[in-house]
């Protein structure tokens, strides 16, 4: 029915006019719908990250791109394979700002190509929300179209698809998170029962460690960190570092599971996890229900590290010679009363005149009674360090020429500097 005073001719035209919006309409929620059933039958059948972002760029087809919360690229598929890879970074002051706009309005954006910038792709991109919190972000490339032709932009089909997708990414993503968090959880409750000795047997400590992942036939150490780093993100640091081993924080410490034998710059690297923190490894045990001594090893590299001025790097317990044997006497009252018995007139001496005679004693007795050797390492002419032992021999009344004498004075001396003397 026409309206009144409008021709004939114009009411026809205003119909068709309605029909053709109300057509391209019905258009758009087909296909927006044909996506979104197939994809949410992919999210609903198991699909991970990485398979849903291969059939939604199989479906939209473009190139899709998927992003962490960090901006690090998770998965990516579809597109020409010879076109320029995404180099965005957000430490690029034009990306930062897009990403504060996108966290912002929380809704899909149309982001035009800037020659000459990071921002050389144009693309669809959506936010992966959760509530309040940020999961990734989902893009649609553009195809690289030639430089006389104007990039054609998205039309609405593709906004309500890549918004529908970015719903169903972010329970996908969602997902993913919880459950890896509950691994975590269950791997570091095994980890604490095996390092504990909170098993019946040898036989149920095997199944613990073979849940971990660790094969029988491989050998593992203990490994501790303490203090914590203040920052510490347990998993993905690291896994980074050491994969494969199980980790669990205890009081204040991070205590680690390692299969293998750890390279001295994995060590290294785990020190410098945080300013002053000090890594306690453990000797090789050859059965998980063994794990409970490697913790009590990785325990006593610590505190014997601190006590020697170690702190922030890695200690081995099997290279603590003979300060491992002071740690299993355990009485360390009766231990300094016996470096007392033998170098007590020393410390009095170094005391009262504020000398260092005990630890010129102990780098002598280190270096295989070499004067040349000692005078290198604490900064002396030979004639000093020959005139300080003839003076600890007359204050102790050791012979240190004697093998005996020199054995009991070094056993003292590294009682002394296992207490940090």
């Amino acid at each position: 029915m026409s309206r009144p005073g409008m021709s004939k001719r114009a009411a026809v035209r205003h119909d068709e006019t309605a029909l053709t919006g109300l057509s391209r309409q019905n258009s758009i929620y087909r296909r927006t719908m044909t996506v979104c059933d197939e994809l949410a039958d992919a999210a609903l059948g198991g699909a991970d990250p990485v398979r849903l972002t291969e059939v939604f760029a199989r479906l939209v087809g473009k190139r899709v791109v998927l992003l962490d919360a960090a901006f690090r690229l998770r998965a990516q598929a579809g597109g020409s394979e010879s076109g320029p890879g995404l180099r965005w970074n957000r430490s690029d002051p034009s990306v930062d700002r897009l990403l504060r706009a996108l966290e912002t309005v929380r809704r899909p954006l149309r982001i035009p190509a800037i020659p000459g910038s990071l921002l050389d792709q144009a693309c669809l991109m959506a936010p992966v929300v959760v509530r309040e919190v940020s999961l990734g972000y989902l893009l649609m490339l553009d195809e690289p179209a030639p430089a006389s032709d104007y990039p054609a932009a998205p039309d609405d089909a593709e906004f309500l698809t890549i918004t529908y997708a970015a719903t169903l990414f972010a329970l996908t993503l969602a997902h993913e998170q919880t459950s890896a968090e509950l691994d975590l959880r269950y791997r570091a409750t095994v980890v604490d029962a095996l390092v504990s000795g909170h098993f019946f047997d040898a036989h149920d400590a095997r199944r613990k460690a073979r849940s971990l992942g660790l094969r029988d036939d491989t050998a593992l150490r203990v490994a501790m960190l303490r203090p914590l780093p203040p920052d510490f993100a347990s998993a993905q640091r690291i896994a980074a570092i050491l994969p494969g081993a199980g980790t669990v924080v205890r009081d204040g410490a991070l205590i680690m599971i390692v299969p293998g034998e750890p390279s001295s710059d994995t060590l290294a690297a785990l020190c410098r996890l945080g300013p002053g923190t000090t890594c306690g490894i453990s000797e090789p045990v050859d059965s998980p229900e063994l794990l409970p001594r490697g913790m009590r090893q990785a325990e006593q590299a610590i505190d014997l590290g601190l006590r020697l001025g170690r702190a922030g790097q890695p200690v081995r317990y099997d290279q603590l010679g003979i300060y491992r044997l002071l740690c299993t006497i355990g009485d360390m009252q009766h231990l300094m009363g016996f470096a007392r018995d033998v170098l007590g007139p020393l410390l009095d001496y170094d005391t009262q005149h504020r000398t260092e005679l005990v630890r010129t004693l102990s780098v002598y007795l280190h270096q295989h009674c070499s004067h040349k050797q000692s005078a290198r390492i604490l900064h002396l002419h030979t004639n000093t360090v020959a005139y300080r032992i003839a003076r600890i021999e007359t204050i102790t009344g050791l012979d240190l020429s004697d093998p005996d004498n020199r054995l009991i004075a070094h056993v003292a001396a590294k009682i002394i500097e296992s207490q940090g003397g």
